[in-house]
């Protein structure tokens, strides 16, 4: 079975609950990824897989309200977590969503799935010219696909912590021991280092929530239009840089 597995949790450092703010109205950075990935794809099952942590018990509320399935597991071993949640659910091919990128492009899974189909490989994802893959940038626009069976080997391969904690990097970091396929950019994101749609700070969630309100209630809502409407701002491209330059990966 396919199926999408979003990664949360509310012990965020540098924004604690980030996820949970409103961010559009009353509208929280979660329910608009929910929202989004449900309108992508209205018929495939989707796990919010966060912490048994307590205070992680109101995204276990949240899944259940959306009516999404939840998986509670550790917080360091997300590798585990990911695992864990592919299992109970019987998911074999998944995509990972990190959950604090409100512009995520959930139109964009179907290639991946596509290009697994046609390509299977253990880890699929758009990347940047220079062979980093974009979850290695500040880009905050599209998720990752990898497999149950990748993961394990993963899990089997290392006990060292960078890998438990960051679910996939072994797997592109790994060429060797594991194919990997890095897809082009849509065009107009060629030679963009400067956009920075993920949130990670307070800075970040102010520019973003306004970036946010002005795409979604002046364009359609497509990506060509948010890059507009950042270009029309110079401000927002300051912002973002200086940004960037705070939080490097």
């Amino acid at each position: 079975m396919d199926g999408i597995i979003i990664q949360a949790r509310t012990g965020s450092t540098r924004l604690p609950g980030k996820i949970l703010l409103p961010f559009y109205g009353e509208k929280r950075i979660i329910d608009i990824q929910i929202e989004t990935i449900r309108a992508a794809c209205p018929r495939m099952r989707m796990v919010l897989a966060t912490t048994t942590r307590p205070q992680d018990d109101v995204l276990a509320d949240v899944a259940r309200e959306k009516g999404i399935d939840c998986y509670r597991g550790s917080e360091d071993n997300v590798l585990g977590r990911f695992i864990g949640a592919a299992e109970q659910f019987g998911i074999n091919r998944l995509i990972r969503v990190c959950s604090d990128n409100p512009f995520l492009r959930a139109d964009s899974f179907r290639t991946l799935f596509e290009v697994h189909d046609n390509q299977p490989a253990d880890y699929v994802a758009f990347g940047w010219p220079d062979g980093r893959p974009t979850i290695k940038s500040h880009i905050g626009l599209f998720a990752e696909l990898t497999t149950l069976d990748a993961l394990r080997r993963v899990a089997s391969l290392t006990d060292e912590q960078l890998y438990r904690e960051h679910v996939t990097i072994y797997l592109y970091t790994h060429p060797d021991a594991f194919s990997v396929r890095l897809l082009p950019l849509p065009a107009e994101l060629e030679g963009r280092q400067d956009l920075r749609f993920t949130l990670d700070t307070t800075d970040d969630f102010c520019l973003l929530a306004r970036l946010y309100a002005e795409w979604y209630e002046n364009t359609d809502r497509s990506l060509p239009a948010l890059l507009r409407t950042v270009d029309a701002h110079p401000e927002y491209l300051e912002k973002m840089w200086e940004n960037i330059r705070r939080n490097e990966k």
